[in-house]
């Protein structure tokens, strides 16, 4: 009983401090939740983030629709082909780090390479974590707003955007548009990991946090798209999955990469990988089994662990030269 006194009072309290600030007006604004999509670099975004925990209550409606139609949009249009997935991981952590830390050494004395800073939630949404569920239950009994909320269990900002593929609307970075330029530009299947990174790198003047974020803004933008494999954009991607033959979700495969990786950056080690072995958890039987997802998103938190490592210790200046770090296909 304490308990919840002290969350009506909570409640209470924010109310009187916030009920007038752009935070809770766009939260409580229309009974629908709305479209928001950042135009400028804004760490901090107090209507940014109102806008992103009405979105998250529409998950558990679709969700829920997953499980009794067992249907998901990017599922090819619920077209199985048949091909072999490998266990083998596709690339080589440490000869990646080697490759990257050449870039960075090339690049150098031009661009300096820096973790940079993260996407937070801002001080008034932060405060609203310890009660919003309860407020928007109220809503929703009230019938201002459509959707059951979404508990958020108090995650950051940036672990909800990259598990629901939000960021690139509400961690916007600056550089999308000239990465895709970039990627636009190329032949079709000839874009390598460490060429979207080297070019995203040097777009973000060093920010390697920034690089791999834009890298996943581009990549997940549109995750549940049916037949995403087809978008044009990831056509100019190579193929990096071990399979039989070229008919896996190679789509998933970078945005994952670049999405585990750059949480590996900025959390524990141990943290990101357990996150990634859960996230594949969760796909297996959601999706189905795909153990080459599965060695991507562990190794990838492993490697964003590794590259903030090499960074902080400046090692990236006496990294080794072996740079071939894609590794044989057992299945061709």
């Amino acid at each position: 009983m304490k308990k919840v006194y002290h969350i009506l009072l909570l409640m209470a309290l924010s109310t009187i401090a916030y009920g007038q600030s752009p935070f809770m007006r766009s939260l409580e604004e229309g009974y629908r939740s709305g479209m928001y999509q950042q135009d400028s670099v804004m760490l901090i975004d107090p209507i940014g983030d109102a806008f992103l925990l009405r979105k998250l209550d529409t998950i558990p409606v679709k969700l829920s629709s997953y499980l009794f139609h067992r249907s998901l949009p990017q599922a090819e249009n619920g077209k199985k082909r048949e091909f072999k997935s490998s266990k083998s991981l596709p690339f080589d952590n440490d000869k990646l780090l080697n490759k990257c830390a050449e870039i960075m050494r090339r690049n150098f004395p031009e661009v300096f390479p820096s973790i940079g800073g993260e996407h937070k939630w801002s001080p008034e949404a932060q405060q609203y974590l310890w009660y919003g569920y309860w407020h928007r239950l109220g809503r929703k009994i009230a019938g201002k707003q459509l959707d059951f909320p979404a508990p958020t269990l108090l995650r950051s900002k940036l672990f909800l955007c990259l598990a629901c593929g939000y960021t690139s609307r509400y961690c916007y970075t600056g550089c999308e548009k000239a990465l895709k330029e970039y990627i636009m530009s190329r032949p079709e299947r000839s874009i390598q990991l460490d060429e979207l990174f080297e070019q995203s790198y040097l777009l973000n003047k060093g920010d390697v946090y920034m690089a791999f974020l834009t890298c996943e803004n581009l990549l997940a933008g549109m995750p549940h798209k049916s037949d995403r494999n087809s978008d044009p954009m990831h056509r100019k991607l190579a193929y990096i999955r071990h399979d039989s033959e070229p008919l896996g979700d190679n789509y998933g495969a970078w945005y994952h990469f670049f999405g585990i990786a750059l949480y590996g950056m900025v959390r524990p080690e141990n943290v990101s990988v357990f996150v990634a072995d859960t996230e594949s958890l969760g796909s297996f039987f959601m999706e189905g089994p795909d153990p080459q997802e599965d060695r991507i998103n562990h190794y990838g938190a492993i490697f964003g662990a590794q590259f903030r490592k090499m960074l902080e210790e400046g090692s990236w200046w006496l990294r080794g030269n072996e740079t071939d770090y894609m590794n044989p296909n057992p299945l061709i």
